[in-house]
């Protein structure tokens, strides 16, 4: 699937107004962050000290629009009355694994369902190498009994309870994290190795319970994955790009040494056209960087990394450059070059700092 074309939706980038400032005023309170995975664990409040000032948020989508489908379908329902639009109901998120620090950063979750009936997934991978710069973001949108009903699902399923879901005799693999807010607060589930675990990958070491616990959360991913399959396609909206309101830069200095010779486009590249070798997608001088002033600030304990948080008009110029450009293309900066991973904020992401392990 192509890249979507962020300079066409730049309109979409309202200014804030009191309304907005209002809803998040509410919404951070909630929300105690800890690390990336767990930093959706919130701190239980009553509803009641919210319902007023999320009543002002509800029917819009963060960005002051209405809050509608995209298409016509029996979606009627389409917030939460007395909640945050912002506010997690599900998330799932892959955690770990034999990746560097600054590949977890930018990772996506898998999908994440809000209270206000949206859902944003990652867009299908494109088959082509190199990726796209800007990883392609959807959005659809679905009731909130839909909402309350998935996440009984989820409940049902396993996530936030104390089943025993076994340990593989796997080496190196990914944790799954399931995030649930029910009545009685957030709940959370890690599983090691869910995608990973077979009886000939990591042997048959696992109870007969363990290995159906794990089935339940399998099919509970893959039913939050492909929700017209699991609600019904009417019930769910047409997938549209997710527009974020701030994006996160992960930068990397690039030695002088180690640039590039030769002019080769920096821009999307077919299977048919790509010049063979590992220099088929850079250039020697690199698209320019319309962003803040790099490196940005210090990224946790990494002392190569750095990371910028970019908003506003800035934004909408990262967005609509790095939507042309591929992942391993070299982003120029006041005379210097720089390897720059983006990672798309979230509604309930606020900073790099959100994007720490």
């Amino acid at each position: 699937m192509a890249a979507f074309d962020f300079s066409t939706i730049a309109s979409r980038f309202p200014a804030e107004d009191a309304n907005q400032t209002a809803c998040r005023s509410v919404e951070r309170p909630m929300t105690t962050r800890t690390h990336r995975g767990a930093g959706l664990v919130a701190a239980a409040i009553s509803l009641a000290a919210v319902a007023a000032a999320a009543t002002a948020c509800a029917g819009t989508d963060g960005t002051g629009q209405p809050d509608r489908p995209t298409h016509t379908s029996d979606i009627t329902d389409t917030t939460v009355p007395g909640h945050n639009p912002g506010t997690v109901a599900i998330r799932v998120d892959v955690l770990g694994g034999m990746v560097a620090p600054d590949t977890q950063a930018v990772r996506l979750p898998k999908v994440v369902v809000y209270e206000d009936g949206r859902v944003i997934s990652q867009d299908p991978a494109s088959a082509v190498e190199p990726g796209p710069a800007l990883p392609a973001v959807q959005l659809r949108r679905i009731s909130a009994a839909d909402v309350r009903g998935l996440v009984e699902r989820a409940v049902a399923a396993g996530a936030g309870g104390h089943r025993d879901f076994g340990q593989p005799r796997i080496t190196d693999s990914s944790s799954t994290l399931f995030t649930v807010r029910t009545s009685d607060g957030v709940r959370t589930t890690s599983v090691y190795a869910l995608s990973e675990y077979s009886h000939v990958i990591g042997g048959s070491g696992l109870t007969a319970r363990q290995r159906s616990a794990r089935k339940d959360l399998q099919r509970l991913l893959d039913a939050l994955i492909d929700l017209p399959a699991t609600l019904g396609p009417r019930a769910v909206s047409d997938a549209g790009p997710y527009v974020p309101a701030a994006v996160a830069a992960l930068v990397e200095p690039v030695p002088a040494e180690s640039a590039p010779i030769g002019p080769v486009s920096a821009g999307p590249v077919s299977a048919e056209s790509a010049p063979a070798g590992p220099m088929a997608v850079t250039t020697a001088s690199g698209p320019a960087w319309p962003g803040p002033p790099l490196p940005g600030e210090p990224f946790g304990s990494l002392t190569r990394i750095t990371c910028a948080t970019v908003r506003g008009d800035q934004a909408r110029a990262v967005l609509a450059a790095a939507s042309t450009a591929v992942s391993t293309a070299l982003w120029t900066s006041d005379g210097r070059q720089w390897r720059i991973r983006f990672r798309p904020l979230l509604p309930e992401e606020s900073g790099c700092a959100d994007l720490l392990p």
